[in-house]
């Protein structure tokens, strides 16, 4: 699938903050109506002042953190136990940020729509069948990279790096649907392509931008327990530079809505999403951060369609490894602090209110 071109809007927060890429006609309509209200006032804002410094241990180093790697070949012992550390780490982070969400009072209350937003009508997903297995088939895999959740009633979702010509690497899906009849689940089908221009080592300015390969995190994904849609949000070295970017999935038989850019910038970093109906928050390593890492969240109100709020969570240490959760009007972000190469990391959160 092809991102759209960048479009001509003036919203920037910053210098730094570069325009997104458009997400159709009908969604930067249905923005411009929405931003005479979401204009006015802040979509989210901070409940803590501060980031707050939690007792618990840093995911970040318990197991600890293994730099990705293009040379590790999928299906060997050593890839697959460093896909179990990668997952035990973002369980973790998760569940430490339940907690905090659960005792915000905001987090059962609704969400009020801020836009309405007509369905994009997109191309059938393909029918191709990825095998039988507990994954789906895919000799260019990129190693560590497979992320799989459950679709309550309709089956799993994966999503995947796999390599592709010149160095680069394409973003891909696949569904393995529920046979109601038969009592079990179908052949993976796809794979489902989500975003196809990352950048190589022979395109222009490979030099300046590095060239990454299956060097990167992996895709986060998320399942939403409300309405179903399939949210992955991703770092990806495109034509116009580095980002963070989102795309989601409202129809299981159709392809993923085009992509969306949440931040452009400057290198590549974890960026993680969480999603309870239209509420749709990514937590990302700021790309545009130089010298330490910045972590901030990226807040949808339309389900993804668009991203009207964009918060620094972190202060004035290097915070690595952030993760989000969302429920009713309620966002936690959480992150590892890595004060000195020295000290061992720490975990810190900071609670948000959507209006």
């Amino acid at each position: 699938m092809q991102h759209t071109a960048p479009s001509a809007t003036p919203m920037r927060r910053a210098l730094r903050w570069r325009p997104a890429r458009a997400v159709g006609a009908l969604a930067l309509a249905a923005g411009a109506t929405a931003c005479f209200t979401a204009c006015e006032q802040p979509a989210a804002r901070w409940v803590d002042g501060e980031p707050v410094l939690t007792a618990t241990p840093s995911p970040f180093a318990y197991p600890p953190f293994v730099p990705y790697d293009s040379t590790l070949e999928e299906g060997t012992p050593a890839a697959a136990f460093l896909l179990t550390q990668d997952q035990l780490r973002e369980h973790g982070g998760v569940s430490l940020l339940r907690g905090a969400l659960e005792a915000m009072p905001e987090s059962r209350a609704s969400l009020a729509a801020s836009a309405t937003l007509p369905a994009m009508q997109m191309a059938p997903a393909p029918l191709t069948e990825l095998g039988n297995a507990e994954q789906p088939l895919d000799p260019q895999r990129c190693a560590r990279s497979l992320r799989i959740e459950e679709a309550p009633m309709r089956g799993r979702v994966a999503v995947w790096w796999t390599r592709a010509s010149g160095g680069r690497v394409h973003l891909a899906a696949a569904w393995r649907d529920t046979l109601p009849a038969e009592g079990r689940l179908g052949a993976w089908r796809g794979p489902i392509m989500v975003d196809t221009l990352d950048q190589g080592p022979r395109d222009a300015q490979a030099a300046d931008r590095g060239a990454f390969g299956c060097a990167r995190p992996a895709p986060s994904l998320a399942v939403d327990s409300l309405n179903g849609y399939v949210h992955v949000a991703y770092a990806l070295t495109g034509p116009e530079g580095p980002g963070v970017f989102y795309a989601h999935q409202m129809d299981p038989r159709a392809a993923f809505e085009p992509p969306v850019a949440v931040l452009y910038g400057e290198r590549l970093g974890e960026a993680r999403v969480a999603s309870h109906g239209d509420l749709v928050a990514v937590a990302y390593e700021d790309p545009n951060s130089r010298g330490r890492v910045i972590t901030s969240v990226a807040i949808s109100r339309t389900a993804g369609h668009l991203f009207e709020e964009r918060l620094t969570a972190s202060g004035a240490t290097t915070a690595r490894d952030p993760y989000v959760v969302v429920r009713g009007k309620a966002v936690v972000v959480g992150w590892s602090d890595l004060t000195s190469p020295d000290a061992a990391p720490t975990f810190r959160l900071r609670r948000a209110i959507v209006r």
